[in-house]
């Protein structure tokens, strides 16, 4: 409705009417110079449209914007105000006056943009609908989540990037599940991929490089050599000590070994309480056992024909000393009473090297309640470069229950090629 300045009158005459878009609400200086707008005027909004009109007997006219010059497109992101501007429809340009929506503040002149134009972009984002097809938006659906409906067949892209940035500092991961919390991650830093859980492989595994340090082709070749009855096998059983969670390898023919070595695994002497266990190098009740750490190397027996002596063969290749226990469970005959003597155990050892930081070999023993023995003798650092024995006794009251099962740990120590060598054990006991 159009009115005259005291807004008592209708103004009932031909107007010409100057609708324009600004991104601010206040008139700057320059923003209207003699009636022309300044199109280059920071706030513009890059659209104006005139109308003419003739007011009816009360003032009151209507008109469309947008249908002399097409209105920009108008969402969400874009915050506009309408400045509007009459002069009589025969005045010259300059005549244009600002009708003012709030005379009273300076700063207020144009008018906000309401919903109603806001509301044609209100069915789409960006001119984009919802959907699952080419340029539609895809809403998340509960627990922030995108649903299966949104991808049901999953992607035709060739490669699915994740940190495509490349920002992350510790780990790139893809999880299965938030209870469940099963996670495939790169570490960057170790620069190889983490399973938190069991990984069954159904199929064929190809591996090239090195497993804990170990070349793989290396090994599948003993692996191979022995699983195929080749005549790659090893002459003599051996142990291939590959990881370091004490998994091994078992190849050749452990009872022709044993042929080459004593007949016996307990001899007795003929004394009525003087009494001797003699364990050969391949002992009975042998098991191997890695403590965790450092424990990358070869365990195997061998045979000295020069001194017709059997024994075991701990070797590593890695520049810092490697480790290996073999562990012998001696069970105690029934009529055992004491051990002889104040060093009863005796051991037998060689090693390739006289420096004990190349090689060496460490004794412990466990009573038959399973608590470890106080050792007297040398029991730790056994280096020499011919074969030795070494005595051991004990301090303390250990329990060595007749009848039941003690245990002795030997610890082989190893590396840079050098050899630890233990042979037989010798242990003195009186019988009851």
């Amino acid at each position: 409705r159009l009115l005259d300045n005291l807004g008592s009158t209708a103004i009932t005459t031909a107007h010409t009417f100057r609708f324009s878009l600004w991104s601010a609400t206040a008139v700057d200086a320059g923003d209207v110079t003699a009636g022309v707008i300044n199109v280059a005027a920071p706030n513009y909004g890059g659209w104006e449209e005139e109308h003419t009109v003739t007011p009816n007997s009360d003032g009151f006219f209507s008109l469309e914007l947008g249908t002399v010059v097409s209105l920009p497109t108008i969402d969400s992101s874009t915050h506009l105000y309408l400045q509007v501007e009459v002069k009589g429809s025969g005045d010259p340009i300059s005549s244009y006056e600002i009708l003012d929506r709030a005379p009273s503040d300076p700063l207020v002149d144009r008018a906000p943009i309401g919903s109603v134009p806001y509301a044609l972009n209100a069915d789409t984002v960006d001119n984009a609908d919802v959907g699952t097809t080419s340029g539609d938006i895809v809403v998340l659906g509960p627990s922030n989540t995108w649903p299966v409906s949104t991808i049901p067949d999953g992607t035709n892209e060739d490669n699915f990037v994740i940190d495509s940035n490349d920002d992350a500092a510790v780990s790139i991961g893809l999880q299965f599940g938030t209870t469940l919390n099963k996670l495939l991650s790169w570490d960057i830093g170790s620069a190889y991929f983490n399973f938190n859980d069991n990984v069954n492989i159904e199929g064929d595994l190809t591996i090239t490089g090195t497993v804990d340090g170990v070349d793989i082709a290396a090994l599948n070749t003993t692996v191979t050599s022995h699983l195929d009855g080749g005549s790659s096998k090893h002459d003599a059983s051996e142990i291939d000590v590959e990881a370091s969670d004490g998994h091994y390898y078992f190849a050749g023919d452990l009872e022709s070994a044993i042929d080459d070595i004593d007949e016996q695994l307990f001899s007795l002497s003929t004394s009525t309480s003087a009494q001797k266990i003699i364990l050969p190098s391949v002992y009975e009740g042998v098991s191997y056992k890695a403590d965790g750490s450092n424990n990358i190397g070869r365990l195997y027996f061998d045979h000295d024909g020069t001194n017709d002596r059997n024994y075991y063969v701990w070797t590593s290749t890695r520049g810092s000393l490697q480790d290996y226990d073999v562990i012998i469970q001696v069970p105690l005959p029934n009529d055992f009473d004491s051990w002889n003597g104040a060093n009863p155990w005796t051991f037998n050892y060689r090693s390739s090297n006289a420096a004990s930081t190349e090689n060496k070999a460490d004794i412990y023993i466990y009573d038959t309640s399973g608590a470890p023995v106080t050792l007297t003798g040398s029991s730790t650092n056994l280096v020499s470069t011919t074969w030795a024995t070494t005595s051991l006794g004990y301090s303390g009251t250990p329990t060595f229950a007749a009848g039941e099962t003690f245990l002795i740990v030997i610890r082989m120590h190893a590396k840079s090629n050098e050899q630890m060598n233990i042979g037989e054990i010798i242990l003195d006991y009186s019988q009851s």
